[in-house]
């Protein structure tokens, strides 16, 4: 047993720049293996230390009657064959005293224990895990980066059964990365949205009594609030009010869409299509979310302090009131590769597009041209201004379309999402008033 435990904590710590918590482990096997219920935090602590295995249920014996044949075969002689002949004891039932939790049990706990430690240590540390197959590292990876809240239970099961294979554990986590960017990160549910029927999904997976499309249906089935047809259409469009709201008041907070937190997610993902079309990744995940003072990752490429001259003559048509509109629309947030120290990020277009150097001849801030994909891309503009910031805000809505399987009834309704219908025509704000409101 000592030797049993020693082989979990090792599976705990392997990491040693990130050792997982005990208390995790404990809560995430009990939700597994026996039940959750939505009562104070140490529920589980009760339930096995007070319920299950007490010294009572492993000292106290009860009386119990099982069938008994005796072990042993009693040979005779028959006298007039001369040949031996065997005669089996009769099966008789015999009372035995035994404990109320059998050793079988608290092996089986015990063995339970080990094995899933080795896929909750795996569901931690997906990189460079020679355990994983490379899709089940980029999923599994992908969720931690979104933030896989409940479902790491349910992602540990997925490795316990020898029926699951490797394609339907990505169909599962392709769903569950799904569900939590619409459902969580776009439509903006509460956190618990769901907790306790996935919760008891992983053990119903564990014990057979559910299958992967078993699962995935359900995780469909609960986004369909996040969806509406139109009258006279069998389209699902998706519903971004409920979003619209949310960054909406982003804005009020003189932030608009860089205070939204699947930002980051969003933007690492878009970049990351980009390396997988044309290799050389440049943007690492945990220098992109560390927070560094005076420093920034993601840049507004129209500034927040647009005071130079440069800045005012490309905007001069758009109203004081407007402006913070483009400055915080997803059109105009940029990862970079590097972080720059936020006095920089006033230069004009130009200069932010090419290297800058001090009168040292010392770099002190990457261009565009040699950054991340990101920026390479926004270098092709020629100039920086309110369409162009448009026009790729309507982009990344494209790419947000294509990787998470949603659609928007048109460019009207990306255009208002941005927050930038105000510099559509009035024919087409009207067009697609009326559109939207039928």
């Amino acid at each position: 047993m000592q030797l049993d435990g020693a082989l979990l904590y090792y599976q705990l710590g392997r990491n040693k720049q990130n050792p997982l918590n005990d208390d995790d482990f404990l809560v995430a096997h009990w939700i597994m293996y026996f039940q959750y219920t939505r009562e104070k935090g140490d529920d589980y602590i009760r339930f096995l230390l007070e319920e299950k295995f007490t010294p009572q249920n492993i000292y106290t014996k009860t009386e119990v009657k099982i069938s008994s044949i005796q072990e042993f075969e009693e040979v005779r002689e028959n006298e007039e064959t001369d040949q031996e002949e065997v005669e089996e004891n009769e099966e008789e039932e015999i009372t035995v005293l035994r404990s109320k939790l059998s050793p079988k049990e608290i092996e089986d706990y015990v063995n339970s224990l080990k094995s899933a430690a080795v896929h909750w240590y795996n569901t931690h540390n997906p990189l460079n895990n020679q355990d994983l197959t490379s899709q089940e590292s980029l999923w599994i990876d992908r969720l931690n980066r979104i933030g896989i809240i409940y479902f790491r239970p349910l992602v540990t099961v997925s490795f316990l059964s020898k029926d699951i294979d490797t394609k339907k554990r990505i169909q599962l986590f392709k769903a569950i990365e799904r569900f939590i960017f619409i459902t969580f990160r776009l439509s903006r549910a509460f956190s618990t949205y769901r907790n306790s029927e996935f919760y008891r999904a992983a053990r119903q997976l564990r014990n057979n009594e559910l299958t992967i499309p078993d699962i995935v249906s359900r995780l469909e089935q609960r986004m369909d609030y996040c969806f509406y047809t139109p009258e006279d259409t069998e389209d699902f469009f998706f519903d971004y009010t409920y979003f619209q709201k949310f960054i909406d008041k982003k804005f009020k907070n003189g932030g608009g869409f860089y205070y939204w937190n699947g930002l980051r997610y969003f933007l690492y993902e878009y970049e990351m299509e980009k390396v997988r079309q044309r290799g050389s990744q440049k943007i690492d995940w945990k220098l992109f979310v560390k927070g560094e003072k005076d420093k920034v990752s993601i840049e507004h490429i129209y500034p927040q302090t647009p005071d130079n001259k440069c800045w005012k003559e490309s905007f001069k048509s758009i109203k004081k009131g407007n402006l913070k509109f483009l400055n915080g629309t997803l059109g105009n947030l940029l990862p970079l590769s590097r972080s720059i120290n936020s006095s920089l990020q006033n230069d004009c277009f130009i200069d932010k597009k090419n290297p800058k150097y001090n009168d040292k001849k010392e770099k002190v801030r990457q261009g565009y041209l040699d950054g991340s994909h990101s920026e390479i891309e926004v270098s092709s503009y020629e100039d920086w201004n309110p369409d162009n910031i448009l026009a790729r805000g309507i982009v990344m809505l494209d790419f947000m379309e294509k990787r998470w399987n949603l659609k928007f009834e048109d460019d009207y309704a990306k255009t208002e999402l941005l927050f930038l219908e105000f510099m559509l025509p009035d024919e087409e704000m009207e067009d697609g008033e009326t559109s939207t409101n039928s």
